[in-house]
């Protein structure tokens, strides 16, 4: 034991003072928030230019309504209200279009003769509005037509479509001689309160059901679930990568002559998970101040983070064992890359399922998925977030499982180490694997 202790020690304190952890240890802040930071950095770079859009008003009562909004928007709502009169986003500018006119002069098809204009920079876009639009039926021609070469901006024809539509209500409304605002006021939609559940203290008072956060529904297990995953991803692959590296140099033949390769194997390991933790403590202790200064740190049950640390142990142990006994069969990185590629699918399996499981995590599918060893350290750290969480006995239950299935894989990885980390020459297979993890 003291010799993986040495390992162990040797490993961890190589990694703590590499560069590699330092940028590691920034890595989060900068994910985190690099997209907020780049946000109010960008946030003046909008392109203000005119969005001049044509109308072929086939009611021929619409056209002018769009027009008045259009010059009451550029008046007033463009700017920026904090800041004297700084534009921050595009004038609308419609321009009416006589469509048998244009057909007339050109000799084609006013449609095909606006698309031109569209793709010449003349137009932005240009808009159709049918003539039975208003007809409260819903005539063979009442629809409207947004035509652009750029869909991917929304705000104009979010804008047409709600002018549009106020004013085509505003005359069905006036024309049925039905009062508008009555309707509105009779139509008026009532709040959904969400609660949780009435409960008696042990006092015997009756506490009154509190309302619902997402963020303790939703955010919490969910960024408690991606950050264990990502410190998976940060730690276990970099073990193939060191164990390929040393064997590669001949460093390993040196090793195994002071030390047994399961011993050099498990001090490995567990360096990498004391490297893991201690990542995992520096960005929760961040994440603590954030959530404290934002004052909903109330919000996260006291319990997760017991589990959080308990399940990446596990999900190191797992993962770890993987990839350390891939690096310890390959004698090349081509080689490794064959074998990594089904390990990192495996890391990556809850990523596909995540989301079912929040969304249902009682279901059957969520049970079965999150007693599944290699799935369970982050979808059942996924459940217990999730209010009220899992019963007891499936939580010990998985516990047992995936601690049983870490250390058979410490185990099997241990005999591939034995016999991998000093061959040479030979590109390891899959039943190649399967041979050494039973033999004596």
């Amino acid at each position: 034991m003291r010799k993986v202790l040495c390992v162990m020690r040797s490993e961890y304190r190589n990694a703590v003072q590499s560069k590699a952890f330092i940028i590691s240890v920034v890595l989060m802040p900068i994910f985190a928030g690099g997209a907020i930071v780049v946000q109010a950095l960008l946030k003046d770079k909008v392109d203000i230019s005119d969005r001049r859009v044509a109308v072929v008003d086939q009611s021929g009562e619409l056209f002018g309504v769009i027009a008045e909004a259009a010059a009451a928007r550029n008046e007033s709502e463009i700017f920026d209200p904090e800041s004297d009169r700084k534009q921050v986003q595009p004038r609308f500018v419609p321009e009416r279009v006589d469509a048998v006119a244009m057909a007339g002069e050109s000799g084609e098809r006013f449609d095909l003769v606006l698309s031109q204009r569209v793709r010449r920079g003349e137009l932005f876009a240009f808009v159709i509005v049918g003539a039975d639009v208003f007809d409260a039926e819903g005539g063979p021609d009442g629809s409207i037509a947004y035509h652009t070469q750029t869909p991917t901006y929304r705000d104009l024809p979010r804008w047409l479509e709600e002018v549009a539509n106020d004013e085509i209500q505003r005359r069905r409304f006036a024309g049925s001689g039905i009062d508008r605002a009555l309707v509105e006021k009779l139509g008026r939609k009532v709040p959904l309160l969400r609660l949780g559940l009435v409960d008696v203290t042990e006092g015997g008072e009756v506490e009154e059901a509190r309302r619902q956060s997402d963020i303790a529904n939703y955010g919490i297990p969910a960024g408690a679930m991606f950050l264990l995953f990502m410190l998976v991803m940060m730690s276990a692959p970099a073990l193939l990568s060191s164990v390929l590296e040393e064997k590669m140099q001949k460093i390993s033949e040196v090793l195994v002559s002071s030390v047994t390769p399961f011993q050099l194997m498990l001090g490995k390991l567990l360096g990498t998970v004391l490297v893991s933790l201690t990542l995992a403590l520096l960005y929760i202790g961040a994440l603590v101040a954030v959530l404290y200064r934002f004052d909903v740190l109330g919000l996260v049950p006291g319990t997760i983070w017991a589990w959080f640390f308990l399940f990446q142990l596990l999900a190191l142990l797992i993962f770890g064992s993987i990839f350390v006994a891939i690096g310890a069969a390959c004698s090349e990185a081509r080689d490794a890359q064959s074998l990594m590629a089904p390990a990192m699918l495996l890391v990556m399996f809850p990523m596909f399922c995540w989301f079912i499981v929040l969304e249902a995590p009682t279901s059957p599918f969520a049970r079965a998925i999150s007693l599944f060893p290699p799935a369970t350290p982050t979808l059942m750290l996924l459940r217990i977030a999730v209010p009220p969480g899992p019963p007891w006995w499936e939580v010990a239950l998985a516990v047992v499982l995936t601690t049983a299935f870490a250390v058979l894989c410490v185990a099997a990885a241990g005999k591939v180490f034995r016999i991998g980390v000093l061959s040479q020459g030979q590109a390891p297979s899959f039943a190649r694997l399967v041979r050494w993890v039973f033999s004596k």
